[in-house]
């Protein structure tokens, strides 16, 4: 089975079935399985060819599932790409991929793709909706297969260089069927919507309703929380999926806690550690409705586990246990597996891990080898075989539905004539998880601004990694190796 074909089957066994709710509009499988078969003729039409890059930089909309089914099946790759980003930053995953072209939306992301497009020599195509409505001829879907790219998600590496996580059709496919599994999702399930379709988690719910014939209520933001509760309400929804930060949001500037949602079936919540007593305060807003807690990468399709509702008092905190096909380990440094309730790696392998990183073979190499996928948590596993994350072997900041590197944002702040050394970390955040937090020296005879170093992250970052503070130091505190330690400057960070 390809990821296309996920929508074929479900369009062919019942084609007037609603499966997007877009505003006003409402969109059945039919329409999007027919809007996809145009999309893949106007790409061939421009030359695009099986295994081909083809960038979507769209907001979530029914324009979003019907391109990307789309290009899917015209056997080329799909590369997702968060709105917003700066010509650079789009230029940079573009580039890297080789895309051969991009649908756009209007307004500002048309006119980041044209400022990208100088610097993607391989970049033939940028496709606008306009040009979308000329293509008339519906084609059949490509030949390939299970092994065969279907997606590359980018996510920011621990050197800052944004890495593309090539997941097969074979590898969205098996994630997608264990989640339908032990969510026991069915036609019938209709959830809201407000993650991004880049970002695997969102990916993970589009694939997983059209892999059974349900429906998506798509929400726009959280910016008005009450009005996603009055989507929930208006719209009968069964499911909703949050990151810590939605249920921060929820929780604390919404009317859940006194509202009641009769179809409710479940909550999912991935995406970073949720505060244990906002989980609780979750629980008590939504009697009847089962909280889910998960966790995944990237690089494994979206998921690696689940916490069963019925042991969520009971392993609090924990992140559960494996979901169907997956096996996680707790390694040893020298590779042995850990004892009982010994920290280690959290090692994980299935059907769903990537291919390898894009063009990188040595960054493949430090997260794959003939263990499984190697997270970079360090966890533990208890004696009733829950397993459990208790801090992180690198870096990264986990903000929102953001994954952040610390030397991304350090190589902008030395751009600064005036700056001598660049750190950053997180600060934990009880909306966001954690947001980002730079500390600076000077050169000798030179001074810093935080206003100034602000405005150059802001004119060179996406919004989500630009500080929320930017403290300049006499020195650095640093290790018994005479590196930067960032364990203290975190320390400062939470204390402030």
């Amino acid at each position: 089975m390809t990821v296309h074909g996920l929508l074929s089957a479900a369009a062919q066994a019942r084609p007037e079935a609603m499966l997007v709710v877009d505003g006003a509009a409402r969109v059945s499988y039919g329409e999007i399985e027919e809007r996809a078969g145009r999309i893949a003729h106007l790409l061939r039409t421009v030359g695009v060819r099986r295994g081909d890059r083809v960038g979507l930089l769209l907001p979530n909309s029914a324009r979003y599932v019907s391109a990307y089914f789309g290009i899917l099946r015209a056997g080329a790759v799909a590369v997702p790409l968060h709105t917003g980003q700066v010509a650079a930053s789009l230029a940079a995953s573009l580039a890297d991929c080789g895309a051969t072209a991009l649908v756009v939306g209007d307004g500002a992301a048309l006119a980041s793709a044209r400022g990208a497009a100088p610097m993607v020599p391989s970049l033939r195509t940028i496709l606008t909706e306009a040009m979308e409505g000329e293509a008339s001829p519906v084609d059949p879907p490509a030949d390939v297969h299970a092994d065969d790219p279907a997606v590359i998600v980018y996510t920011s590496g621990s050197t800052g260089k944004p890495r593309g996580a090539v997941l097969r059709h074979g590898n969205v496919v098996a994630n997608t069927r264990s989640i339908v599994r032990y969510l026991e999702l069915r036609r019938e399930d209709r959830a809201v919507l407000v993650l991004p379709f880049p970002y695997v988690y969102g990916a993970s719910v589009l694939h997983t309703h059209v892999a059974v014939g349900g429906s998506l209520v798509l929400h726009g933001s959280t910016v008005f929380p009450n009005k996603i509760l009055d989507a929930i309400a208006e719209h009968e929804a069964t499911g909703f999926a949050g990151v810590p930060s939605t249920f921060a949001i929820l929780l604390h500037r919404s009317d859940i806690a006194t509202r009641r949602f009769p179809t409710l079936r479940y909550v999912t919540q991935a995406g970073g550690p949720m505060p244990p007593a906002h989980v609780r305060r979750l629980v008590e807003a939504l009697p009847g409705t089962r909280v889910i807690v998960m966790y995944g990468a990237t690089e494994a399709s979206a998921r690696l586990t689940w916490l069963p509702p019925e042991h969520l008092e009971r392993k609090l905190g924990s992140i559960g246990v494996p979901i169907p096909d997956v096996e996680l380990k707790i390694l040893r440094e020298d590779g042995s597996e850990a004892e009982v309730d010994e920290v280690g790696e959290i090692v994980a392998s299935g059907p769903n891990i990537m291919a390898g990183y894009w063009g990188d073979p040595a960054a493949t190499a430090e997260v794959l080898d003939a263990a499984g996928f190697h997270t970079g948590d360090l966890g533990r596993r208890d004696a009733d075989g829950f397993f459990w994350v208790v801090g992180r072997k690198r870096e990264m900041i986990k903000s929102g539905a953001h994954r952040i590197s610390p030397r991304e944002i350090e190589d902008v702040l030395l751009l600064d004539p005036a700056v001598e050394e660049a750190a950053v970390v997180g600060r934990p955040d009880e909306v966001l998880g954690e947001v980002v937090v730079a500390h600076v020296t000077a050169r000798p005879g030179q001074h810093p601004s935080p206003e100034a170093l602000k405005r150059l992250c802001q004119a060179n970052l996406a919004a989500a990694k630009v500080p929320v503070a930017i403290h300049v130091r006499e020195a650095m505190p640093r290790n018994a190796a005479g590196k930067v330690d960032k364990l203290a400057l975190r320390a400062t960070a939470s204390a402030g």
